[in-house]
């Protein structure tokens, strides 16, 4: 695929999920939904073209390069996974798809960030050079799973938050309106993505550290983002452990993966400075 047509298709997918956003915000707002089903197609078509930008970068590569190209690209691979996530989740319970009006906005800013930030820089805050390639595709693997998985909780529990308030409010979405799931689908969706991308987290840090032994990378290189991914992972373990010990459920447990998602946001944003 030609560099000219892998831009273009990645201009059509950053305009896909900015109308997404759009769509689902104002079908939120509003008392009725904003055009029908078209929030819903607009995300799988945007989807469907981020799939073509994202499969762009390993075309014509050998095995051994694919892993290294396509984290050449590594925001708008993080932000396919994302979206992979949410698209799987909203075949499997449609009543999740509204998930998109939270989950699009995130898309979009990490497409975006993909413009902003050098490639070689994107690189260097996710690997160390010259990774060990039986540990590559893991160490990748882990680290799009964790980060759509840590999305996912975030979504969920900005939906809890907005759907508890309606409640409250007695604002329950009718006719046309747009219904969030019911709260304790939401808890349910907050409570899995945050147990398995912790679980993916902890892969990243050993892997990582499997990769720079491997490699003997410098370590004032890389101390930063040992220091970031542990305090992340801290976080993220304290607040399981509050939900199992303390009974932190509900909006405290939204509250943590919201938090918590912003947390991995800056962090990751802080790598690039």
């Amino acid at each position: 695929m030609s560099d000219g047509l892998t831009a273009l298709l990645f201009v059509v997918t950053l305009l896909g999920y900015g109308a997404v956003t759009g769509l689902f915000a104002a079908s939120l707002s509003l008392s009725r939904t904003v055009l029908p089903g078209w929030p819903s197609r607009t995300l799988l078509g945007a989807f469907g073209m981020h799939t073509l930008v994202a499969a762009s970068a390993i075309l014509g590569l050998g095995a051994a390069d694919a892993g290294a190209r396509v984290w050449d690209h590594a925001f708008v691979t993080l932000a396919w996974g994302l979206m992979a996530v949410v698209i799987a989740l909203g075949f499997w319970r449609p009543k999740t798809r509204v998930l998109g009006a939270f989950l699009a906005p995130v898309a979009l800013g990490l497409c975006l960030a993909a413009v902003l930030a050098p490639r070689s820089a994107q690189v260097v805050a996710f690997l160390p050079d010259g990774p060990g390639p039986a540990w590559l595709p893991i160490h990748l693997s882990a680290n799009i799973g964790s980060m759509a998985l840590f999305a996912l909780a975030f979504g969920a529990g900005l939906a809890y938050l907005l759907q508890d308030a309606r409640l409250k409010k007695k604002r329950i979405a009718g006719g046309g309106g747009v219904r969030l799931p019911p709260l304790e689908v939401l808890g349910g969706l907050v409570h899995s993505g945050f147990g398995a991308g912790l679980a993916c987290l902890s892969l990243v840090i050993v892997s990582g550290a499997f990769l720079a032994v491997a490699d003997d990378v410098d370590g004032d290189q890389f101390r930063p983002k040992v220091i970031a991914t542990l305090a992340l992972w801290l976080f993220y373990a304290l607040g399981w452990q509050a939900r199992h010990l303390l009974g932190w459920r509900g909006r405290k447990a939204a509250w943590i993966a919201i938090l918590g998602f912003l947390g991995f946001l800056a962090l990751v944003g802080l790598l690039f400075v």
